[in-house]
């Protein structure tokens, strides 16, 4: 039975289920024999595509969308698949995956997954969580947008405690109908999410160049500086701010929260390597 292409979010695990499918069907079936009926000059083409050392063009994603006889319908999702998986671009790769999200079909697009991207998305989610829970708050949304800048609305608040709720990052007791942080996390490692982390640590790094103006200072500390170092000492750096960042993390927990902050690392190369000098 040929799999349902609506429950994939990964065009090779499509192809390769489905390839078995075909292969259950007539034993006979082998790589060479599906490239030589779809007129692909390589023998082994679909099986380097599944294993990932090849890629799908325009005109190769419709002759294999044909050899395994898609409705128009599956050929639209598959091109939105392989236009998601081999988009060259963040904003490419956001065009595609918002394609994938609006198709009412795409059950492996879970509402958890949308959920957890929206969380990245929107900076001030985490805001929202930490101060949900601020000994002072008086349970009002009111209470949390008059406190975030930059300045964001009381519906935008409330539809992000939802999110946090329905998340599981906070919890409403029952009794009280105050919230808590939970232990939940939201995992990052579906290709939604890493999409959704660089809007949001664009947003993180647009942010602490706004602090320079909209606060003193004393209220502040923003470093800058140009390094000319070894490959070495470039790695070392990057060691021992993974290990700052743990001392962060660990220094914050199971405080009584006062004040939100952001706090942002970034290392990363001011120019490119020539290739020809390793090659």
């Amino acid at each position: 039975m040929k799999p349902n292409i609506f429950t994939y979010v990964e065009y090779r695990a499509f192809l390769k289920d489905a390839f078995a499918a075909m292969q259950a069907k007539d034993q006979n079936l082998s790589y060479r024999a599906f490239a030589k009926s779809a007129r692909f000059t390589s023998p082994n083409f679909l099986q380097k595509v599944i294993q990932g050392q090849r890629k799908l063009n325009t005109t190769q994603v419709h002759v294999v969308a044909n050899a395994f006889q898609l409705r128009p319908s599956e050929v639209e999702f598959f091109q939105a698949l392989v236009g998601f998986d081999q988009a060259r671009s963040p904003d490419e790769k956001k065009f595609f995956h918002q394609k994938l999200l609006g198709n009412k079909r795409a059950t492996a697009i879970k509402a958890l997954e949308k959920n957890q991207y929206e969380y990245f998305r929107h900076w001030y989610a985490p805001v929202v969580r930490e101060l949900s829970v601020h000994p002072e708050f008086d349970g009002s949304p009111k209470w949390i947008a008059d406190r975030i800048y930059p300045r964001i609305t009381v519906a935008e608040v409330e539809s992000t405690q939802q999110l946090l709720l329905s998340l599981g990052l906070i919890v409403r007791h029952a009794e009280t109908g105050c919230l808590s942080l939970a232990d939940s996390v939201v995992a990052s490692d579906s290709e939604a999410s890493h999409l959704a982390l660089r809007e949001y640590h664009q947003s993180a790094i647009r942010l602490a160049g706004e602090s320079i103006k909209a606060f003193p200072p004393e209220e502040r500390d923003i470093r800058a500086v140009t390094l000319g170092v070894s490959r070495q000492t470039y790695a070392d750096l990057k060691i021992r701010l993974e290990a700052f960042w743990n001392e962060i993390m660990e220094s914050a927990s199971d405080q009584k929260i006062e004040q939100v902050c952001q706090v942002n690392l970034q290392l990363f190369p001011l120019t490119r390597e020539n290739k020809t000098e390793h090659e």
